[in-house]
């Protein structure tokens, strides 16, 4: 092979680019693993910042919930000497106790109440004793009853004391918890204990998994220590002041950051040898890559400019055998494209001045009229009389299962079996492809009709075998046209055969036959469809659909009228589903329907698939008929068992764990009414019965169904019923039968 050849010189090229490439990649190499120290400790700092952040806000979150306590209105009320009060308020604080704790996002282990007088105490398990709760309970060496008594003695409204091991009675572990105690200012005798779970909070908050993270306090006492952490030297390094993110020492990276709200000291320790062996690993990865990429660049360039030149060293022997003129040389040595160029210039020359006969038969002119406007027939004139075929394929589901190259291939050999048939009979004949579906065939003759019938009856017949992958349309009009433009004769032809009806065999089409005036649902089956449909009666709904497409057959619909109609079927029945909240992405997308309408051939396939698609909306509109939503439930039983007390969407929204804004919102989108219509309708609801069947006066029935306020209950009587109370009162004595006296199941107040 020639130094200068193409093939040297497009290798060349190749590898000038690979070299370019190879350049910048080094250096960008080299400027990132010059940053890459930097980048990790600035990683370790964000870090960092993220586990103080979490862990301020968990400290801060758990203090609300303290502060919450001390004002609960029942926190002074274990003393009281009513022992039945006593007993209620321990109850309800043991209640919000457990509330609080069951959210797990505060990694709360319990919540203690401490009493200074008789060092009685409230918790999750119920009132215990001081001595008794941490003893047997919550029993740990850094801890014990002494500790927690001396706390009253301490000043200061809140402290984190270091995380220790706790044990129950069994003397199992319970975890590493963290005390959090917070103090009342204005009740000294009170203070109330969180014990957090270390061990849960360093998971949550810490993203690295082996992490030597250290919590100091302000007398820079231990608080917590990550168990991967090794422990802190007794004097930590200089400069752990804040001023600055990081102090190197000791082979170790120390990050600082000091928490805001408890004043804790947050210390991440990451060794240097960490570091190192990460920049070593991405080191060797990085050269691993370089090194591939360099092989598989020269490999490719190799292998591609071979592909290339291989062809060209074929198009210059061709050229060089078969050229009846002398070769013109190239432009230099190793310039085969100029060389290709210049003879085959020269050979074309040539041939335009052969002096070729530039009279076409009439086919051979029309198959190059029509490749030049391929799917445009509008644009073309026929200059002798002929006759117009135009065929539509319409693929079976069978067919479409097929390899995409094994259809394309069948494709052409229908196209090639339609030309060959006719050019048998009609040798001047021309077939082609104008659409994906369609076949345009222009027979040139003189010949009667009934050789026309013959050939397309032949072609009924064998395409009458092969059902089971396409059916044909035929659009024929048995006339002979003149001369001229064929459009108008086309256009007929197609809409011919756009009546085509969803029938299992070939159709032959001579005429415009009038469609149906009406095709589809009478307005009285259509609003039953889709009733059955919102109730999740699939079965009832396929039936009604069914007969419907059965009617429309027998009345004569095309296939296209049919089609239109289970097109309105499916968006119908889609806007049905939004209207009904059902989730109808898939609808839309992965299971739409739409699609597979456009290729449904037979009545039988579009029964099939209005089936599958109508049932399935029925299944998911009844599941979503039968949801249950538990917060709309709560709400709704607990108005209607408690319409009669001073109930407000506060305490509703207290006993869910949830805003008052929120349920208010969520109720309104879930049933579609406020919260007060909900209880007013139950209240007026109850007091219409009272009204009813008692004598009850009006005041006393706005008091029993839950209104403080009498002129309340009237003005929301009137707006619900259109009438006042009393005014019901006696269209309902005068709507009863009359029995002689008191209207049965009265009572006299």
């Amino acid at each position: 092979m020639r130094a200068n050849s193409l093939f040297t010189k497009l290798l060349a090229g190749f590898l000038a680019v690979i070299v370019l490439l190879l350049s910048f990649n080094v250096l960008s190499y080299t400027f990132f693993y010059r940053n890459l120290r930097q980048e990790i400790t600035t990683n370790s700092t964000q870090n960092l910042n993220h586990i103080v952040e979490q862990y301020e806000k968990q400290f801060q979150t758990v203090q609300l919930m303290l502060v919450g306590l001390f004002f609960h209105n029942q926190l002074t009320y274990w003393q009281d000497p009513d022992r039945s009060l006593a007993n209620d308020a321990v109850n309800q604080l043991v209640r919000r106790i457990r509330d609080i704790r069951e959210n797990e996002m505060l990694y709360l282990q319990d919540l203690i109440i401490q009493y200074k007088q008789g060092h009685f105490l409230i918790h999750q398990g119920g009132p215990d004793r001081l001595d008794s709760l941490y003893v047997q309970s919550y029993r740990s060496e850094a801890y014990g009853p002494e500790f927690w008594r001396k706390q009253f003695d301490l000043r200061y409204q809140m402290r984190v004391y270091a995380a220790a091991d706790f044990y129950n009675s069994q003397n199992s572990p319970i975890g590493r918890l963290i005390p959090f105690v917070l103090k009342s200012t204005t009740n000294e005798d009170i203070y109330i204990t969180a014990l957090l779970d270390a061990d849960k909070m360093f998971g949550a908050f810490s993203s690295i998994g082996q992490a030597q993270l250290h919590l100091i306090g302000s007398d820079r006492s231990p608080v917590f220590r990550s168990a991967a952490a090794s422990a802190l030297p007794a004097t930590l390094p200089a400069g752990l002041d804040g001023t600055r993110d990081y102090v190197k020492a000791d082979q170790s990276y120390y990050f600082y950051r000091k928490g805001a709200v408890t004043g804790l000291s947050y210390i991440l320790v990451i060794p240097n040898a960490d570091i190192s062996g990460q920049m070593s690993r991405i080191n060797v990865m990085l050269s691993v890559l370089l090194v591939l990429a360099l092989v598989v660049s020269i490999t490719l360039s190799v292998f591609v400019s071979i592909r290339f030149y291989t062809p060209i060293q074929n198009i210059i022997q061709t050229i060089q055998r078969a050229s009846p003129e002398p070769l013109l040389p190239a432009r230099g040595k190793g310039d085969e494209l100029h060389f290709i160029d210049q003879n085959i210039k020269q050979f074309l020359r040539a041939n335009r001045t052969s002096g070729r006969d530039p009279q076409l038969p009439p086919a051979e002119g029309y198959i190059r009229k029509l490749n030049s406007v391929y799917a445009q027939p509008n644009d073309l004139s026929a200059e002798h009389p002929y006759y117009m075929i135009v065929f539509r394929l319409s693929m079976t589901r069978q067919f479409r299962e097929l390899h995409a190259a094994e259809q394309d291939k069948a494709a052409r050999f229908i196209k090639e079996f339609i030309s060959v048939s006719m050019a048998e009979t009609f040798p001047e004949s021309v077939t082609l492809l104008v659409e994906k579906d369609r076949l345009l065939s222009l027979l040139f003759t003189d010949k009667d009709v009934q050789d026309v019938w013959k050939v397309l009856e032949r072609l009924r017949l064998t395409f009458d075998r092969d059902k089971e992958y396409c059916y044909l349309t035929l659009a024929f009009r048995p006339q002979l046209h003149s001369a001229g433009p064929i459009g108008d004769t086309y256009g007929e032809m197609a809409e011919m055969v756009g009546r085509r009806k969803l029938l299992g065999e070939t159709q032959i089409l001579t005429s415009l036959g009038p469609e149906p005036l009406h095709a589809g649902f009478p307005p009285a089956q259509e609003q039953e469809l889709y009733a059955n449909l919102q109730a999740g009666q699939g079965e009832r709904a396929t039936m009604l659909l069914n007969r419907m497409l059965q009617r429309m057959s027998k009345e004569g619909a095309t296939g296209e009228q049919m089609l239109a109609c289970a097109k309105e079927v499916v968006a119908k029945t889609v806007k049905l589903m939004a209207a009904a909240n059902v989730e109808i992405g898939a609808v839309l997308d992965r299971l739409s329907p739409y699609p597979e309408l456009k290729e449904c051939a037979t009545l039988e396939e579009l029964q099939q698939l209005l089936d599958r698609f109508v049932r399935y909306a029925a299944g998911k509109l009844a599941d979503k008929k039968e949801e249950k939503d538990t917060i709309v439930e709560f709400v709704t039983d607990t108005i209607r068992q408690r319409y009669n007390e001073d109930l407000s969407l506060d305490r509703i929204a207290d006993r869910l764990g949830l805003t008052p804004s929120y349920v208010s919102r969520y109720i309104k989108e879930k049933t579609g009414s406020n919260f007060s219509d909900l209880l007013n309708e139950v209240r007026i609801k109850k007091a219409k019965e009272l009204l009813g069947r008692s004598n009850v006066q009006v005041r006393d029935i706005a008091t029993r169904v839950g209104y403080v306020n009498v002129t309340s209950f009237i003005r929301m009587f009137k707006k619900v019923t259109g009438l006042t109370p009393s005014d019901y009162r006696k269209a309902e004595i005068a709507a009863e039968p009359e029995s002689g006296g008191q209207p049965g199941g009265r009572t006299h107040a």
